[in-house]
C-alpha cells in the first residue's frame, strides 16, 4: 500500500512527491493528460526555440522557486525591459516609461487615485484567513463595481481594467472585489504583480518551462494517461479507480485545481461546502499569444516590446526574447471582450485572427505564431488561476484550505502566497506536506 497518491502531475503535485519522499513515504502521482506539467507547457518550433504556452515567469520573490533553480542551476534570464514602452488606443499610439502609461492628466490622476485606493484597501485582507472578511461588501460586490464607483475617466477605467484583467486572468466584472485584494495581498503588492523589473515578470526559463518540470519529474514516480474517476475514502485509508488499474493508500493528496475536483466521484460524498467549491471556483479565461520573429526588431526603434492597448483581442505584450537576442519573441495574452468573443470561434479562426493582431500592432507578419486558449484543455479548463466572484471567500474560502483527513489538496490555488504562479503552486505543496505529515 502507498502512504500518498496524488493526483495531478502539475508542478504542485510533483513537488509535493519530492517533499514527500525526502521524509521517507512511499509516493505515486498520476496525470490523466499525456504529459506532466499541468499549467505549464512548453512546445517547440520547427527550429527547436522554446515555446511557453503556459506559466514562465519568475519574480525575484519567488523564494522557493529560485532556490531550486539554483540548485538545480537552470538556465533563466532577465525579460528585456529597456526602451520606451507603447501605449496604443484609438490607433494612435503613444510612447512611456516606467509602469503607468501615458495617459491625459485627469486620466493619470484618476489611475493614480484608484491604485493608490486599491493597494491600501489589500492590506486589511489576511492571506492566512482571507475568508474572515474584514468589510462584508468587499466580498458582495464584483471589481468592476468598485471600478465604476472609483474612476471618473473612460481612460483611467479601461487601463486599470486590461492590467488586473491580465493579472487576474479574468474579467473585472466576474470577480469579487474581496478575490482581487486578495489576490495582491498574497502577492506582496499591486507592484510586484503587474511590474516585469522587480515584479513577477523579471526573469524567464531560457529554455522553457520544461526544464524546471524535468528537473522535479526526474526525482519521483509518475504516471501520465491515467484518469482518477472514483474514490473510496476512510479515516485512515483510500481506494482511487483510474482509467486502468486502481490504487490503494493511507492518504490522497489532489492537485488539480478546484474546479476539476468535478469530475470526481467521491465515497461517501464530500461534505456540501466541499461538494459546491468546484461550482463556485470556476477557472479564469486567458489566451495566450506568442510571435516569433528572425530578431528583435522593435528593439531597433528604441522600444521595450511591452505594449498596453487598449482595443482589439490582444491587450498586452512582452519582449520574452532569448538572451542573445538571436531571434525575436513576443508573448500577448488575449483579454477582454473581443478576445472572449473568440472563444467562440475555431482554433484556426483564433490563430488568424491574432495573427492579424501581430500585424496591425508590430507592423510585420511573425515567422511562427502560437496561441493557447487554455478553455480548450478539458482537463484544467482555463488558465491562470481558479477566482471567487462575489462570495465565494465568504461561504467557500475555508474548505479551499482546510484538509478533511485522509483528502489533502494543493495547487497554486490553495496557497497563501503567490496565489496562481509558480511560487504559489510551490508554497501550498509545502502546507500540505506539513499537514500530511504531521496529523
Amino acid at each position: 500500500m502507498l502512504d500518498v497518491v496524488i493526483v495531478g502531475g502539475g508542478i504542485s503535485g510533483l513537488y509535493a512527491a519530492y517533499l514527500l519522499q525526502k521524509k521517507g513515504l512511499n509516493v505515486q502521482v498520476i496525470e490523466a493528460a499525456s504529459r506532466l506539467g499541468g499549467r505549464l507547457h512548453t512546445t517547440y518550433t520547427p527550429e527547436g526555440h522554446p515555446i511557453d504556452l503556459g506559466g514562465q515567469w519568475i519574480g525575484p520573490q519567488h523564494t522557493r522557486l529560485l532556490n531550486w533553480i539554483n540548485a538545480y542551476k537552470i538556465p533563466v534570464h532577465r525579460t528585456y525591459t529597456d526602451g520606451a514602452n507603447l501605449l496604443i488606443t484609438n490607433r494612435k499610439r503613444r510612447r512611456y516609461h516606467g509602469t503607468i502609461p501615458k495617459l491625459s492628466w485627469a486620466a493619470l490622476l484618476d489611475l493614480g487615485w484608484g491604485l493608490a485606493k486599491l493597494k491600501k484597501m489589500a492590506q486589511n485582507v489576511s492571506p492566512i484567513r482571507p475568508w474572515e472578511i474584514y468589510q462584508p461588501a468587499w466580498d458582495e460586490i464584483t471589481l468592476a463595481e468598485w471600478m465604476r464607483r472609483t474612476f471618473t475617466t473612460t481612460q483611467a477605467y479601461e487601463a486599470f481594467a486590461i492590467g488586473l484583467s491580465t493579472v487576474l486572468g479574468c474579467e473585472p466584472a466576474e470577480v469579487s472585489l474581496w478575490h482581487a485584494l486578495f489576490y495582491i495581498r498574497s502577492a506582496g503588492s499591486l507592484e510586484a504583480l503587474i511590474e516585469a523589473e522587480g515584479g513577477a515578470q523579471e526573469l524567464k526559463f531560457s529554455y522553457g518551462a520544461a526544464t524546471l518540470i524535468e528537473s522535479i519529474a526526474q526525482q519521483v514516480p509518475w504516471i501520465t494517461h491515467e484518469r482518477v474517476y472514483s474514490i473510496l475514502w476512510q479515516a485512515d485509508k483510500v481506494s482511487l479507480r483510474t482509467t486502468n488499474k486502481t490504487y490503494n493508500a493511507r492518504t490522497a493528496l489532489f492537485a488539480i485545481p478546484p474546479a476539476a475536483m468535478k469530475t470526481i466521484e467521491f465515497s461517501p460524498p464530500l461534505p456540501p461546502v466541499y461538494a459546491q467549491l468546484p461550482q463556485r471556483m470556476p477557472m479564469g479565461t486567458v489566451t495566450k499569444v506568442i510571435a516569433i520573429f528572425d530578431r528583435p526588431f522593435w528593439r531597433e526603434e528604441g522600444l521595450s516590446g511591452h505594449v498596453l492597448r487598449l482595443e482589439g483581442a490582444l491587450r498586452v505584450t512582452f519582449d520574452t526574447s532569448p538572451e542573445d537576442g538571436s531571434y525575436g519573441q513576443i508573448t500577448g495574452f488575449g483579454v477582454g471582450k473581443v478576445a472572449r468573443g473568440l472563444l467562440h470561434r475555431s482554433p484556426e479562426e483564433r490563430q488568424a485572427y491574432y495573427a492579424g493582431e501581430i500585424r496591425q500592432i508590430f507592423g510585420r507578419n511573425p515567422r511562427w505564431l502560437y496561441h493557447k486558449t487554455w478553455a480548450d484543455d478539458p482537463l484544467i479548463g482555463g488558465c491562470y488561476a481558479g477566482f471567487f466572484p462575489p462570495g465565494g471567500w465568504g461561504y467557500f474560502g475555508e474548505s479551499l484550505r482546510q484538509p478533511i483527513p485522509p483528502l489533502y489538496w494543493c495547487g497554486t490555488e490553495r496557497a497563501v502566497t503567490w496565489m496562481g504562479y509558480i511560487e504559489g503552486a510551490m508554497a501550498a505543496a509545502e502546507t500540505a506536506v506539513k499537514l500530511l505529515t504531521e496529523a
